[in-house]
């Protein structure tokens, strides 16, 4: 259903981007029909190339695929804006709108790609009754490595996080992504990320998507201690508790899932809770001190952003949601599909946390 309706969506967009061309051009191009169409089913080709094993081969293909996709979608969402301005100004023409369009949308894209690339540093500082000796966590998302990967970007990636010195690392899920045969090298790099208290992740939906088994087996070979609904008592006082992902677990009781997450968790620890979705349940909120989520990418290409709003409440960045209890939502530390990111930078996201000082 997920595929039928994506592809739907999709050939509207495509359909729509040619109708605003032809209209623009003054009359059908077999040429331009001929480019979409191929650009189209791309992605298409491309997985089932993968399904084949013929991984290799189908990267260039999948790479124009997905780059097709958020071309589409950057076009799809600024045609209605030109569309509407012709209505008020009827003197704007077909071809003076296509001419807007072509570089609005290119200028776009070319933001969207370059933005994907630089990788901003968040910094949130808290405090809790609960921490007796400061520590630092660093937090990685929704890295998404598979086909649009580079393992030059993935070893910058490590440095910087190894430069912040970290006492803790967390992955909060969605670290693979397909192509997982292919994964060696970057299960190399991540092997040289450090922290003295512990590597931590939780799987997401696109390692069940994936191939849930092999994505686990990449992620311990990483050296990341892979929690699913347990917990661990760190040295300092902090524990890490994590839970598989709805997409890992469907079928099972999602409740008894939490209880079993938190069964050994002690009220005086101060509690992480790695979730990959930012899922707020207010029955768990006396569980954790900070929850930390990713998934929404935080919404990656704009106006997506309003569509994760409607989906989760949580915004991206920080939320009090009751007094010392926090959820941190992850904007990404990767992209999905379309290697595009318009107004949703990726981040890696640096945690502190203090003892509160006494008066």
């Amino acid at each position: 259903m997920f595929i039928l309706v994506f592809f739907a969506i999709l050939s509207a967009y495509n359909y729509y981007l040619y109708a605003g061309i032809a209209r623009g051009l003054g009359h059908h191009s077999v040429g331009v029909a001929g480019v979409i169409l191929v650009c189209f089913l791309s992605l298409f080709v491309a997985n089932y190339m993968e399904r084949r094993k013929w991984h290799r081969a189908s990267l260039p293909i999948a790479w124009v695929g997905y780059h097709w996709v958020g071309v589409v979608f950057v076009f799809g969402s600024i045609a209605p804006v030109f569309d509407l301005f012709q209505v008020f100004v009827p003197e704007f023409s077909d071809a003076s709108q296509l001419q807007w369009m072509l570089a609005s949308g290119g200028l776009i894209c070319a933001y969207g790609f370059v933005s994907a690339r630089r990788i901003a540093v968040k910094t949130v500082s808290l405090t809790s009754t609960k921490v007796t000796t400061p520590f630092t966590l660093v937090q990685i998302s929704d890295l998404h490595l598979g086909d649009s990967s580079s393992l030059k970007r993935t070893r910058r990636l490590v440095e910087r996080v190894n430069a912040m010195k970290p006492d803790l690392i967390v992955s909060t899920g969605d670290l693979f992504d397909g192509y997982l045969e292919m994964m060696g090298p970057y299960v190399k790099a991540l092997q040289e990320l450090g922290a003295p208290l512990g590597k931590f992740a939780v799987v997401g939906n696109h390692e069940v998507y994936a191939g849930l088994g092999h994505a686990m087996e990449l992620t311990r070979d990483a050296g990341l201690d892979l929690l699913q609904n347990e917990s661990r008592a760190l040295d300092n006082g902090v524990t890490v508790a994590g839970i598989d992902d709805p997409a890992a677990v469907e079928g099972q009781d999602f409740d008894a899932l939490e209880a079993r997450t938190f069964e050994n968790v002690s009220n005086d620890s101060y509690t992480l809770f790695l979730n990959h979705r930012p899922s707020v349940r207010p029955g768990i909120f006396d569980r954790f001190d900070l929850q930390l989520s990713g998934h929404t990418h935080g919404g990656q290409i704009f106006p997506f952003h309003f569509l994760t709003k409607l989906v989760y409440s949580a915004k991206a960045g920080l939320t009090e949601l009751k007094k010392d209890v926090f959820l941190y939502v992850s904007r990404g530390t990767g992209t999905w599909g379309p290697q595009f990111r318009v107004l949703a930078p990726l981040e890696v996201t640096r945690i502190r946390v203090k003892p509160v000082e006494s008066a």
